[in-house]
Formats: structure tokens, sequence, C-alpha cells
């Protein structure tokens, strides 16, 4: 548990050395690029998402239609025993 906590602080202070390093070496050119790709895989994600979201919600009635009509099903097949 120890060693695990001991890699955990080195490597966070190896990326704090890193951080510092690229923030005076390159004035933060590499912060922006990441920033805009960032940017951008988010606009790519917002406009899918909503078609994922409109696929989802159609799954979800479909899923009900289908527990509705199986409940109607089984509701029918229990009269007709008791009968």
């Amino acid at each position: 548990m120890f060693k695990l906590i001991k890699r955990v602080i080195c490597i966070l202070l190896i990326v704090g050395v890193v951080f510092i390093a690229l923030s005076l070496w390159q004035g933060g050119r590499p912060f922006r690029w990441f920033g805009k790709k960032s940017e951008k895989a988010g606009e790519v994600i917002k406009e899918k998402s909503e078609e994922i979201g409109k696929e989802a919600d159609r799954i979800k009635e479909k899923i009900e239609r289908i527990k509705d009509a199986k409940k109607r099903l089984t509701e029918g097949i229990k009269k007709q025993e008791k009968k």
C-alpha cells in the first residue's frame, strides 16, 4: 500500500515539474493546443449526443410498449386459466 502511495506521489511530482517546465519553456502553447482540441471534441460530442438521446428515447418507448403488451398478454393468459 505504501509503495502505491509513494508511486502516486512521485508521478504527481513529475507531472508538476513537467507542467511548470512547459509553462516556462513554451509559454503555454501546448496548453492552448490542448484546449482547442478539447473544445472541438466537446462540439462533436454535443452534436452526436442529441442523436444518441433521440435514439435512446425511441428505444425506451419501444420497451415500454413491449412491457405493456407483455403485461396484457400475461393477464389474458391468467384469466383464461382461471376459467
